[in-house]
């Protein structure tokens, strides 16, 4: 049965609809296959990426190589063209072409001639644009490289708490769920409070919102300048968007505050949830904590606020319970 509430101060109605029993499913914690892989392929980029040698394979696009060559025009040797343990890769745009055309499907220890001439196309060579060259490579070494195989030795090294692969696995699976579980309460009430939005009436006093929207704009302004040093404009640029645009999206926000008070706000007195006396007393301490013997006008304001907030946490805990697909 819905229970009807009317709001004066901050909407101008609100109908809880059905608040138990929803089936909702829960964020889902556990480690993906994905995951884990993404998580060895981040391990496997942080290691040194091994040189494995071509001694009598073709040259292919993406390997290394090292060459002695020289160039040379009319029977007479370039300098610019002369280079000894020059080293590339095959197919980068930051070598001549001709390099990495005429050297794919040769062998290490081979020597190669042709003939080019040269183009413009890299800056450094501009001096020589037109000439027709005779170049001769000596290919000296060949290799490509690959990343390492995460083996149990390697695994030793990388951290010191695990013993093999599978224990590696065991631990990154581990720092998964539990990053995921950290996500799972924020995720879990997101997926609550729109199933129960969508199963109530309610009416938003527009005048309330726009007023919480723009208290959340001059906030967000406030806390950009004062934690973080960027000044509202500069914040806008950098995300493109106009300040109408994020005044939008602040009172999109506080329309989800205050709908989640009221849902929570009405789960409390439906439920009669109440605190208990140890919780009230644990209020007041930390209360006390956090003021000054000289600031006790206001402590009991402020202990409301906080008990409040601690009864909406425990309705909170209530409606997780009661709606949440159980493990």
């Amino acid at each position: 049965m819905a229970i009807n509430i009317k709001v004066r101060d901050r909407m101008k109605q609100f109908e809880l609809g059905q608040y138990k029993g929803l089936n909702v499913d829960r964020f889902d914690v556990s480690v993906k296959e994905e995951e884990l892989n993404e998580a060895l392929n981040y391990v496997k980029k942080s290691l040194d990426e091994i040189q494995v040698e071509k001694n009598d394979e073709p040259i292919e696009t993406g390997d290394y190589i090292i060459v002695n060559f020289e160039g040379t025009e009319n029977g007479k040797i370039v300098p610019k063209f002369r280079e000894r343990g020059f080293k590339f890769r095959s197919g980068d745009e930051n070598i001549l072409q001709e390099f990495s055309a005429n050297l794919l499907g040769k062998k290490m220890g081979e020597t190669v001639k042709f003939t080019t001439t040269i183009q413009p196309v890299l800056p450094e060579y501009q001096a020589s644009w037109g000439q027709r060259i005779n170049f001769s490579v000596e290919i000296v070494k060949v290799y490509r490289m690959k990343e390492p195989e995460l083996t149990d030795d390697i695994v030793r090294e990388i951290d010191p708490r695990v013993k093999t692969l599978l224990e590696l696995k065991e631990l990154l699976a581990a720092e998964i769920n539990h990053e995921k579980e950290a996500m799972a309460r924020t995720a879990n009430i997101e997926k609550v409070f729109q199933a129960l939005a969508d199963g109530s009436k309610y009416e938003f006093d527009e005048e309330i919102l726009n007023q919480a929207a723009e208290n959340l704009y001059q906030k967000f302004a406030n806390e950009l300048e004062k934690s973080h040093d960027i000044e509202l404009i500069n914040y806008l640029m950098q995300r493109k968007i106009t300040a109408e645009e994020l005044l939008a999206e602040c009172k999109k926000e506080a329309a989800k505050i205050i709908l989640g008070e009221k849902i929570l706000d009405a789960v409390i007195q439906t439920e009669g949830i109440q605190l208990t006396d140890e919780e009230i007393k644990q209020a007041k301490e930390q209360l006390k904590k956090n003021w000054q013997e000289d600031q006790d006008v206001g402590l009991a304001g402020e202990q409301k606020v906080l008990e409040t907030q601690l009864l909406r946490r425990t309705a909170m805990d209530f409606l997780l319970e009661a709606n949440l697909v159980k493990p």
